[in-house]
């Protein structure tokens, strides 16, 4: 996913999962996330996260 179109607070996909933006990195391109799944921060690359409409719901639940 492009850096640039990551913003704080919205949630995205990772590994087949939703998680939390906390913090944006755009000059080392690196996202900081809340997983709900494993209960902890992670620092990801943006690449490895994608947009997905059923995230949009703001809500690790609606999975």
């Amino acid at each position: 996913m492009n850096i640039e179109e990551i913003q704080k607070g919205e949630w995205l996909e990772y590994q087949d999962h939703p998680v939390e933006v906390l913090i944006v990195d755009r000059r080392n391109q690196v996202v900081t996330v809340w997983d709900e799944k494993s209960q902890r921060k992670i620092d990801l690359h943006a690449d490895l996260l994608k947009a997905d409409p059923q995230c949009h719901c703001d809500s690790f639940l609606y999975y």
